[in-house]
């Protein structure tokens, strides 16, 4: 604001994951004009992540396109400048970027992307001097933590009630980012920012940006569409520069949620039995402390690990669930404890207690069976 030929920066991007997939794709259409010089490009992404553990993952994303650089010579006092034509003649150049960031499940986030690959070419007249460019001279560095927290009860009011209903969706109440731009050429900079998720629908943020000042946004989520708003006042470095700049963000999502797909494992509560092979456990062996779950990993033969689903006092009750968990595709079965007249739901019975434990972990992370633990029984002699 209050700059004559003050610069304006207009995009347009499209992200989206892959189907079933550990991929995603975008798109991206800028132009960034400033006086006599509009500078547009346009490039494609590709990106891939990669589980590093149950909550861990590292991603890869490499761009390219091209880039254009124009000159408005309506406002040159001569266009027959030998720097302009040189200049023109190479106003199409190929650019990409490349980045990576490593996300834990402790909602801490690493970062690091490099944005010119290529270097620019401004001007081929060899009696310029050239500029090399390599793609070290600017790096991008970003850490933050966003650690979203799980769906709740909230109240609302509809029809004049409030009423207790259920969010849709994980939000993150609270992110902090530290970013840090890396220029061989003098001009680097960092940032820190703040933003508080009020609701799903609604969050306030605030910068801290070296030497420009302060800077506050909000953004509004309805339905598929989103706004966000941003106001950077004149903190300018030179008193007096500008009124302060203003960006608007508009988003619409197209289609369903797609989630980040992980490589389930196979689990061995689903493996189909050979007819041979059957459950021997019920009324022949003594339970050695049911409600202990032993981190024992090496094999032994005098004892059998079973994965407990649910525990019950009525056999009926035991049977039904057992019923629907075979109808869910577990091999379930029930196992009975003499000592405290319980039936114990289990899905799997096995004697290496890694495998009992490596099944209760998956259970947990892939199915819907949360309540999984390990039950130890003794076999009698």
């Amino acid at each position: 604001m209050n700059v004559e030929g003050a610069p304006m920066a207009s995009a347009l991007t499209f992200t989206t994951l892959l189907n079933d997939s550990r991929a995603g794709i975008g798109g991206k259409i800028t132009s960034y004009r400033r006086g006599l010089l509009t500078t547009s490009d346009f490039s494609l992404t590709y990106a891939y992540g990669i589980p590093t553990g149950q909550k861990n993952w590292l991603f890869f994303g490499l761009s390219g396109g091209a880039i254009s650089n124009t000159i408005d010579l309506n406002k040159v006092s001569d266009p027959n400048d030998p720097a302009i034509a040189t200049y023109l003649a190479n106003n199409i150049q190929p650019a990409a970027s490349f980045g990576m960031l490593y996300r834990s499940g402790s909602g801490l986030n690493i970062g690091i992307s490099l944005p010119q690959l290529f270097p620019s070419v401004f001007n081929s007249d060899e009696s310029f001097s050239e500029l090399t460019v390599s793609p070290t001279d600017n790096v991008f560095f970003t850490i933050y933590y966003k650690r979203k927290v799980e769906s709740k009860i909230v109240a609302r009011n509809k029809g004049g009630l409030k009423q207790k209903v259920k969010t849709q969706e994980a939000i993150a109440p609270l992110e902090f980012y530290f970013n840090y731009k890396y220029s061989k050429y003098g001009n680097s900079q960092f940032e820190l920012l703040a933003k508080l998720n009020l609701t799903q629908n609604f969050w306030l943020g605030g910068s801290y940006r070296l030497p420009y000042g302060f800077t506050g946004n909000l953004g509004i989520n309805a339905q598929r569409f989103t706004f966000g708003y941003s106001y950077e006042p004149g903190n300018q470095p030179q008193d007096g520069f500008s009124q302060g700049t203003h960006e608007v963000i508009l988003g619409l999502k197209l289609g369903q949620l797609k989630k980040f797909k992980r490589a389930a494992p196979v689990l061995r509560s689903t493996l189909t039995k050979t007819p041979a092979e059957k459950h021997t456990a019920r009324f022949q062996e003594t339970v050695e402390d049911p409600d202990n779950i032993n981190q024992q990993q090496q094999t032994d033969n005098k004892k059998k690990y079973f994965v407990v689903i649910r525990v019950y006092n009525d056999f009926t009750a035991a049977d039904v669930y057992k019923k629907k968990l075979i109808t869910d595709k577990f091999n379930a079965d029930i196992f009975y404890n003499p000592q405290d007249k319980k039936y114990y739901v289990h899905v799997l019975e096995t004697l290496k207690a890694a495998e009992a434990h490596e099944e209760v972990r998956n259970l947990k992370t892939y199915t819907k069976l949360k309540e999984a633990r390990v039950l130890i029984v003794t076999i009698s002699k």
